[in-house]
């Protein structure tokens, strides 16, 4: 990735997280895709895939590959179920404060990651660290 192309990633999540407010769903998953005219400047409402699908937005616009990561990870004794973006092995997830590669997150299980296009298939995740 070059200097440029990770500043842009960047400006993408500060832009979204700065306008997002996390929401937990209640009971259904139910996912969505970000108003039409989205820039990144509106407020969004939601958990960790409507901050997805507003970084995924941005991502595309700018030409920028990327795909979506489920997982899971534990937190007081539960386990929960996590969505993030990736882009060349860097991570955009609502619970950081900044981009990250997937190298230095530990307390996720990765398990299945999406295509680059809409529609393409989710492959499972083989986790060699176990």
């Amino acid at each position: 990735m070059t200097e440029g192309q990770r500043a842009k990633l960047n400006r993408i999540f500060r832009l979204v997280k700065t306008n997002f407010v996390f929401a937990e769903d209640r009971g259904l998953d139910n996912w969505q895709m970000p108003p039409e005219g989205y820039n990144g400047k509106q407020l969004i409402t939601d958990d960790c895939d409507g901050f997805c699908l507003a970084c995924r937005r941005l991502l595309r616009e700018a030409n920028i590959r990327n795909r979506l990561v489920y997982c899971e990870m534990k937190e007081r004794g539960k386990t929960y179920g996590h969505l993030v973006v990736e882009v060349e092995g860097w991570i955009l997830d609502n619970r950081r404060d900044h981009v990250i590669p997937n190298s230095r997150i530990y307390d996720y299980q990765w398990l299945r990651i999406s295509g680059y296009e809409p529609g393409d298939s989710w492959r499972e995740i083989v986790d060699h660290r176990s």
